[in-house]
């Protein structure tokens, strides 16, 4: 499994969809989840855990670090050969839209109307950073990632 043709296929990145699937905790718990979606459920608990403690911080920003070091070493594995769309780290996007994510729902939770304007503009910027999402994965791995065998 995994070899058609002599060819092997890897997966692509998730999609925007699934990415905020896994920052709400719905994917990203099963080991067979996509490599991404698991580190960005854990990129949004953390980014929860740094809302929560922020005393914490020094240690949870290390271990975002290292969260996003694991995405751009798995994206750099299954780049297509094209210097600029490989300079950007999507890892550093991904750590970004958990960090929007978590803002707009504490947002949702704790205004006292959720007509608020920080509430608009926080799902707003999030639904930007979702929308780029596929345009920066899609520069960087393609639509179908094949490698030789």
């Amino acid at each position: 499994m995994g070899r058609d043709f002599g060819f092997e296929t890897r997966p692509v990145l998730p999609d925007w969809h699934e990415l905020l699937a896994a920052f709400c905790g719905h994917i990203g718990d099963q080991p067979d989840d996509h490599p991404v979606t698991r580190w960005a459920r854990a990129l949004a608990e953390l980014h929860l855990r740094r809302r929560e403690r922020p005393g914490d911080a020094g240690g949870i920003d290390e271990l975002r670090a290292r969260l996003v070091g694991f995405i751009d070493e798995w994206v750099t594995n299954r780049a297509l050969p094209r210097g600029a769309a490989r300079a950007e780290s999507l890892g550093a996007v991904v750590d970004a839209m958990a960090a929007a994510q978590v803002r707009a729902v504490y947002l949702l939770r704790t205004v006292e109307k959720v007509s608020d304007e920080q509430v608009h503009a926080a799902w707003f910027l999030l639904a930007q950073m979702a929308d780029g999402w596929t345009d920066r994965a899609a520069g960087v791995v393609g639509q179908d990632i094949r490698r030789s065998a």
